[in-house]
């Protein structure tokens, strides 16, 4: 495993998504290289603290941006899906 493919999983590492074999390789990638063990480190505190943040509602008008851009995507999917 290299560095860019950790990173390519990285978020799916950190949320514990992964199968075993490949968080075995990542480990054995982190067990190796100190940069992306300190990377983990980091991205691992830093999740923490946003987890402990409050959560607020999203403001009505960009929750309705949002839904409306959601929308549209899968529209455009399924019509690329179709045709």
């Amino acid at each position: 495993m290299t560095c860019q493919d950790l990173f390519a999983r990285l978020s799916e590492y950190i949320d514990g998504e992964l199968p075993g074999g490949l968080c075995d390789q990542i480990e054995t990638h982190l067990s190796d290289c100190p940069q992306c063990r300190v990377f983990v480190h980091t991205l691992r505190q830093t999740v923490e603290i946003c987890r402990q943040l409050p959560s607020r509602p999203l403001p009505e008008a960009l929750r309705q941006d949002l839904k409306r851009m959601l929308q549209a995507e899968l529209r455009k999917r399924v019509r690329r899906s179709r045709g």
